[in-house]
């Protein structure tokens, strides 16, 4: 390895420490790269003229300034590794609904790594991506709220409900940050509300940073919680054992998809198939059963029969 080629190391481990442990004195630094503090001092100039890295010094630690511009260390991919990314790409421009220059910024610099045929197929995804409307408040909040996220920060947020009049303000404590097929959701302690909750970024008109942190909790729970819900956004303190069952016509396409981490299937006399999961809400849920039509029929429970044969009821009465 030449001399270059251990520098170029050092640099990217030293910025991917400082990423991960927050702040790091040289000496730090010194013992954990197994070299001289001399070394260490001139690579921290380097990482900064160099390579662009806002490091900032104080009580003599030197950390990476929380920004939101902050470069990361190279990624090489292998081929089938580069297909899997260009799979997650497809999926995000899927349920994207805004322009984000951020997601397309990031997709320019992954083609630019890909091997031709894939960065041309990237290229598509930009060029795709692109076409969205534009929503300049939307990406405003969506950076702020990212900001707070990462740097265990707490926002004040002005949000409007589905169901609201008007914007309520609550101060956010923001644990996590998902994008789903529904689109992108902050789960966090809300002091209005004094628990858990979860606020869809769309709704958020105004997103304002405070200098107070918070001591980010275990959020393994949070993420069980949102795991098992039906769509992964609603959090839900009931458990609804579901059983519905689905005509031969499609059977197949149930029975080739990974619903949920409960599911379990069964084969029925005919062809058909009996979908079986436990759900912590049925909100999401019984939207994706009226899709189904009249393949699908609920066994239980009792409420999200009456419910789905409520709605398809009503539905008809409109064709008639």
């Amino acid at each position: 390895m030449t001399e270059q080629t251990r520098r170029a190391t050092r640099l990217v481990r030293m910025a991917n420490l400082l990423v991960k442990r927050g702040s790091m004195s040289a000496s730090e630094l010194a013992r954990e790269l197994d070299y001289s503090q001399r070394t260490i001092q001139r690579d921290i100039a380097a990482l900064e003229s160099e390579l662009g890295y806002p490091l900032v010094y104080e009580k003599r630690r030197y950390s990476i300034m929380a920004d939101g511009h902050l470069p990361l260390g190279p990624v090489r991919l292998t081929l089938q590794e580069a297909r899997a990314v260009h799979f997650a790409t497809r999926l995000y421009l899927r349920f994207a609904d805004e322009r984000d220059p951020d997601g397309i910024s990031a997709l320019e610099k992954i083609a630019d790594t890909l091997p031709l045929p894939l960065a041309a197929h990237m290229a598509r995804t930009v060029a795709e991506f692109k076409s969205r409307p534009g929503n300049k408040n939307y990406i405003d909040v969506l950076r702020k709220v990212t900001e707070a996220w990462t740097a265990s920060k707490t926002i004040t947020i002005a949000y409007k409900s589905q169901n609201s009049a008007a914007p309520r303000t609550t101060e956010l404590d923001p644990y996590l940050l998902e994008h789903t097929q529904s689109g992108t959701y902050v789960a966090g302690r809300s002091s209005e509300h004094r628990e858990v909750r979860m606020f869809k970024v769309d709704r958020i008109q105004t997103a304002d940073p405070t200098n107070r942190t918070f001591e980010a909790p275990d959020i393994t729970a949070i993420a069980e919680q949102l795991r098992l819900s039906w769509g992964g956004v609603v959090f839900g303190d009931e458990q609804f054992d579901v059983t519905i069952e689905f005509t031969r016509k499609v059977a197949a396409r149930i029975a080739e998809t990974y619903w949920h981490p409960s599911q379990a299937l069964e084969q029925l006399p005919g062809g058909g198939v009996r979908l079986k999961v436990s759900l912590p809400s049925l909100l999401e849920f019984v939207p994706w059963v009226r899709g189904w039509g009249e393949e699908v029929e609920v066994i239980q429970p009792a409420v999200l029969r009456e419910e789905v044969a409520a709605s398809l009821a009503a539905a008809a009465a409109r064709y008639r």
